[in-house]
């Protein structure tokens, strides 16, 4: 949960899959954690509601949704904050931070009405209020009834009931109380998630009609997956409640050509939109340059908190400011010979730009710094940049 991809990552081929080849279990091949836990059409929604598109972000979800203990998430880019607001909004979400009045009493309601809670902006300690809501002392009543006592009110627990809690802290210490009571997970932004944000950014200035398309696609192959899925499981549990010989049902055989004829016409929908987006997607390649380029430099900015907790810069204002950058160098240039100096272009303003954006928030004597690493990190990310000897210019050994 609180551990970032490199981690997760090494944690999943050396202290899971290699102990498993060695006692030469069988395995899946290229196993992902988020494959195994989510189903596709599941992650095809978290998209849509906004989640980023990389596997970290996906099994942040996983953990948010599957877990068994109410998510305390880290969000210091306002991500997971959105991803839930939306997926969650057809559910009458309640969002309110701690200096909201009447907590407790919107708690209570949500609890015995089944409705999610979000609680946002907390700080490194949590009201003890919630501590019996976090440790889910949940007491059975029998016959399947379910209660809950929150301070001295002991009120009907719905199983549907959803708590949310997320921080902008970016490093923040919790007890190990709160860490045994509530499931932490890291949603800062990674480099992958934040290059195919920005490229969508980019081209939705640049070709707007390509993202239009990319976008209908993306929701048409998702809905026609997610009927080829309710079709099957609707098969199925009919198979299940027949009663007697299969041929002798009529209703069940109509249904079974309805819905086979259904499925196929959904099936070659699906596959005629996968090879447009196929296409779609490889146009959209042209510009990721210049989607890298901008998440490159993002967390330039976004390492300037070592240096002084003060410098943080938010990633709604990044947004704003690349989105300038596209326009302002756009109107700079009037002659453009091709899509490749277009982003050239782009990367050279928008570099500047960034520069301008963070000396702004900078002590003087840091801004010397700033352009230091800004070069570094470009120069780095076109694998221009001998590691080793900026290595031994920086610690001198």
């Amino acid at each position: 949960g609180p551990f970032g991809a490199k981690y997760r990552d090494a944690l999943v081929a050396e202290e899971w899959m290699l102990p498993l080849k060695e006692a030469q279990l069988p395995v899946t091949q290229n196993f992902t954690f988020s494959g195994f836990m989510a189903d596709a059409t599941d992650v095809r929604e978290w998209n849509l509601n906004g989640l980023p598109a990389d596997s970290f972000s996906t099994e942040n979800a996983v953990l948010v949704v599957r877990g068994r203990r109410f998510p305390l998430m880290i969000d210091p880019q306002n991500q997971a904050n959105k991803w839930i607001r939306k997926m969650e909004a057809t559910r009458q979400l309640k969002v309110f931070d701690p200096n909201s009045k009447d907590i407790m009493r919107t708690l209570e309601r949500s609890i015995e009405f089944g409705t999610p809670v979000l609680l946002e902006n907390v700080g490194e300690e949590l009201d003890p209020s919630l501590e019996p809501i976090l440790a889910k002392n949940i007491i059975d009543n029998g016959a399947g009834g379910l209660s809950i006592k929150v301070g001295e009110n002991t009120l009907d627990y719905n199983p549907q009931f959803k708590f949310y809690i997320t921080t902008k802290l970016s490093n923040p210490h919790y007890t190990p109380e709160v860490s045994t009571k509530a499931t932490i997970v890291n949603f800062i932004v990674v480099q992958e998630g934040l290059t195919n944000q920005l490229l969508g950014v980019v081209v939705r200035a640049e070709e707007s009609h390509l993202e239009e398309e990319k976008s209908r696609l993306v929701v048409q192959v998702a809905r026609g997956k997610n009927k080829l899925v309710e079709l099957e499981n609707t098969i199925l549990k009919m198979l299940a409640e027949t009663k007697g010989s299969l041929l002798d049902d009529l209703s069940l055989i109509d249904t079974l050509q309805d819905s086979k004829a259904t499925s196929e016409e959904v099936t070659e929908q699906v596959a005629n939109a996968e090879q447009t987006m196929i296409k779609t997607d490889a146009a959209r390649e042209a510009y990721r340059p210049a989607g890298l380029r901008s998440a490159v430099l993002f967390f330039v900015l976004n390492d300037l908190v070592a240096i002084d907790p003060m410098y943080q810069f938010a990633l709604d204002a990044y947004v704003l400011l690349y989105s300038q950058s596209i326009e302002k160098s756009r109107d700079n240039k009037k002659m453009i010979n091709g899509l490749q100096e277009r982003i050239d272009d782009l990367n050279q303003y928008h570099a500047l730009a960034v520069y301008w954006f963070g000396c702004r928030a900078l002590f003087e004597r840091h801004k010397l710094l700033l352009s230091l690493h800004l070069c570094a990190e470009v120069l780095k990310s076109e694998s221009d940049l001998n590691i080793e000897e900026y290595k031994f210019f920086l610690y001198g050994g």
